[in-house]
């Protein structure tokens, strides 16, 4: 998986094309351009090109200082430029997103330096042709490129910036939604133990933190574990026989009263399929479940037990004490 997308055409333009409309583009917009909101302290935000007058060249200006969000944009129009801070913090960081695999109608550049580097192309549904052929409707469609990627890039200075393009040639006649989840993270270390962080088994306070704020808390037994060389992610396939959170239906029913699903974790932890139940904790990263604190079952419930009695939970325990102990660890 590419942590930069290029311009891999064919698209509307040919790239020296698009870069010279780029340019016009926003030597327009610093010419006569009415500078949208600027929306501070924001994680999510949602907003429709239908409110807007095209004449207006308007350019929203989103700036976020929360670790990770979501941005949904529906019939995009002019431009958004979004600016990530992690929090009061001028520290530099790594910006990662990814979008939808149905997002439309938009390119994505990354800003360095008052430049822009295409890092997305979302073709507009509305560049879709029907045309005949031997009797028979058919219709062209432009592939995207970088769509449903993981694309990451370091801020500076401790801003990192994207500047979201509508297609020319969204009429407003199809609906075009953009969806994009991002996350900052802290620069990959030098030192190796560090990268290895998120590796490392969680203690007891950190499994019963986890437990209380986690968007994903479930019983779950291994079916198999998969691992993606390209993307360095390993995915671990789950057999779920009690949910005690979950965030956006990360899970499905499946038989007997069970829920079925995928959780992820970086390749460079070694995760291996392991017998027994075990205690899934996780937070939603880029629309994906990442899976954190993992101790087996057994150990969990001694854990609540201990803590409850000691009255130092930070939330209601009782549920994992009181769920029925399956006799494999």
């Amino acid at each position: 998986m590419s942590l930069h997308g290029r311009y891999k055409g064919p698209g509307p333009y040919p790239p020296v094309v698009m870069y010279c409309l780029i340019v016009g583009l926003i030597t327009s917009f610093l010419l006569d351009v009415v500078v949208g909101s600027y929306s501070n302290s924001l994680c999510d935000w949602s907003g429709s090109g239908l409110t807007e007058d095209p004449a207006d060249r308007l350019i929203h200006q989103l700036y976020f200082q929360c670790s990770r969000g979501h941005v949904t944009w529906s019939f995009p129009t002019s431009a958004i430029r979004i600016t990530f801070k992690k929090g009061n913090s001028d520290e530099d960081f790594l910006a990662c997103f990814k979008t939808s695999a149905t997002s439309s109608g938009v390119n994505i550049y990354k800003e360095t330096h008052n430049t822009l580097k295409l890092l997305v192309v979302l073709n507009s549904l509305e560049s879709q042709r029907d045309f005949y052929e031997d009797g028979h409707e058919h219709r062209t469609v432009s592939s995207n490129s970088g769509a449903s990627e993981v694309h990451c890039f370091s801020s500076e200075n401790g801003r990192a910036t994207l500047f979201l393009e509508a297609s020319p040639d969204n009429l407003g006649i199809v609906k075009q939604v953009v969806d994009i989840h991002y996350i900052l993270e802290p620069l990959p270390s030098s030192q190796p133990q560090d990268n290895l962080e998120d590796c490392r088994p969680c203690n007891d306070s950190e499994i019963v933190r986890s437990f209380c704020s986690s968007d994903f808390a479930v019983k779950s037994s291994m079916r198999d574990v998969m691992h993606d060389s390209i993307s360095q992610t390993a995915y671990i396939d789950l057999s779920i026989s009690h949910v005690f959170r979950q965030r956006d239906h990360i899970f499905s029913p499946a038989s007997h009263s069970r829920y079925s699903g995928v959780v992820v974790k970086p390749l460079r932890c070694g995760v291996r399929w392991g017998e027994g139940h075990f205690l899934m904790m996780g937070s939603l990263v880029l629309g994906q479940p990442r899976l954190g604190c993992s101790p087996r079952y057994s150990q969990a419930r001694r854990i609540a037990k201990e803590f409850t009695a000691k009255g130092l939970n930070e939330c209601d325990l009782g549920e994992i004490i009181q769920l029925h102990h399956d006799n494999r660890h």
